[in-house]
């Protein structure tokens, strides 16, 4: 339930055994490193300290901390294009949070992990994004990772080929394409995630199939399914999984239902690589959510069972709801709703769920949301966790 983009709940992190020296290694690549221009600049000062932060809190080491900062100078600040300039709009608008950042940290907290990761992800936009060159910000995105992929070991864009070509368009397309888009649709074609292991990054991408549909007319839901089913590979398909996820979908009356409106893929040669379809739903009570976990009963296990206990222990918590019946109280305002994560893994016949909570709208505040989370990870006994998360979030806003 903690993967997150759009709204994501930050966490902090346990404090380092260097907590006094957080800020060493961001302080002193900044005076080190040499930027271009001034948006590399703002972007670094803007953003590279909290990474930095988050890195030392989670008890990265001090060698890592520099490593993934200077990564981070090195590919990630160039990607985020031009900063925002007052009184100047700019051609193109990034998504990947709600208030038009470019950018956007996490903390992956496993419950049964020892270790919490830092991750981020970023809309990578070029200089051209907006314009006729590049109107939907294509090109930043395969220039990142093609060159990410020539010098960091482990990234592999085989899957992300795939969805390239059957979710981008070439400059003919995109110049028929522009006037049938209606007015206040995203552009955005691609975001780009980075889990940052121990030892290693892993990238992730994470394709809109909109532009696709509103070209093709063909449901979104069938395109994902037609790009998932050329994945498959030396690790087995995705087929069982996907039927799974198609038969649930194609249970609703039509014109009803969740729908899909994003998918992700790992770039990783594994096993272990995921591919995950997002579902926009109608999610607004612990009841809904139930029942989208298990995909309308179609999934079941004990890691299941442990979802749906855990979600029901951190419905009224963090909705602040009393009494014992709150299963069908709506929690969100009218148009809000909770989103889903379908993973899934070749050769696997399950797929997995996560249900994505859109923590700004609920009707509290930044301090009083922090509270409700705290109280969640002391009650599952995680205490120290519980006692430094608002410290840390503060400390790296």
């Amino acid at each position: 339930m903690s993967e997150h983009h759009g709204p994501t709940i930050l966490a902090g992190g346990e404090p380092g055994r260097n907590e006094q020296n957080v800020g060493f290694p961001y302080h002193t690549l900044t005076r080190l490193l040499k930027f271009t221009n001034e948006d590399e600049d703002f972007w670094w000062r803007a953003t590279a300290e909290s990474l930095g932060h988050l890195l030392s809190t989670c008890r990265y080491t001090h060698e890592d901390i520099f490593a993934y900062l200077r990564w981070y100078h090195r590919f990630i600040v160039p990607a985020l294009s031009s900063c925002p300039r007052p009184g100047k709009k700019s051609q193109f608008a990034p998504c990947p949070v709600f208030d038009g950042s470019s950018c956007e940290h996490s903390i992956n907290w496993k419950e049964l992990s020892d270790n919490r990761t830092v991750r981020f992800t970023i809309e990578a936009t070029g200089h051209q994004a907006g314009t006729a060159a590049d109107p939907f910000n294509q090109e930043e995105t395969k220039t990142l990772l093609t060159k990410m992929a020539q010098e960091v070991p482990g990234i592999d864009l085989k899957h992300f080929e795939i969805f390239a070509e059957e979710f981008f368009f070439s400059s003919a397309a995109a110049e028929a394409l522009a006037p049938k888009i209606p007015p206040g649709t995203p552009l955005s074609q691609a975001w780009v995630a980075f889990d940052l292991l121990r030892g290693k990054i892993m990238a992730k991408v994470y394709f809109m199939p909109i532009l696709k549909w509103i070209q093709t007319g063909i449901p979104t839901r069938v395109l994902v399914s037609r790009a998932v089913q050329k994945c498959s590979g030396k690790y087995g398909t995705y087929d069982a999984p996907m039927k799974l996820l198609d038969s649930y979908l194609e249970s609703f009356v039509p014109g009803s239902g969740p729908v899909v409106e994003m998918v992700a893929i790992d770039c990783v040669d594994s096993p272990d690589s995921r591919i995950k379809v997002y579902l926009r739903t109608d999610v607004n009570t612990l009841a809904k959510a139930k029942v989208i976990y298990t995909l309308g009963g179609r999934l079941s296990g004990e890691a299941i069972d442990a979802g749906l206990e855990a979600l029901t222990e951190l419905w009224p918590i963090l909705f602040r709801l009393e009494g014992s019946d709150f299963e069908n109280t709506e929690v969100f305002p009218r148009g809000s709703y909770c989103g889903c994560a379908v993973e899934m893994k070749a050769g696997h016949a399950q797929p997995g769920t996560k249900i994505h909570i859109p923590v700004r709208k609920i009707n509290v505040t930044d301090a009083q949301l922090c509270q409700s989370l705290s109280a969640w990870f002391a009650k599952r006994g995680h205490r120290d966790f519980a006692a430094t998360y608002e410290e840390n979030l503060r400390a790296a806003l």
